[in-house]
């Protein structure tokens, strides 16, 4: 996902990088951090969200 994308993301909204999935549990005017489902939190800034896609509620 581009920066814009990556700032429009909400807390709570699901992710994916690879085959990897998680959780944004903070946004600021930086970047996010997310959740990941192995346990590890990471904190992104947002134009190095490239690798990371949004994943719809519905397919989770």
């Amino acid at each position: 996902m581009t920066g814009d994308q990556s700032r429009k993301l909400l807390v709570g909204d699901r992710v994916c990088w690879g085959e990897q999935f998680g959780t944004v549990t903070e946004k600021n005017w930086a970047g996010v951090t997310i959740k990941w489902d192995n346990s590890k939190e990471q904190s992104i800034i947002h134009n190095d969200m490239v690798p990371v896609e949004y994943v719809p509620m519905k397919l989770v």
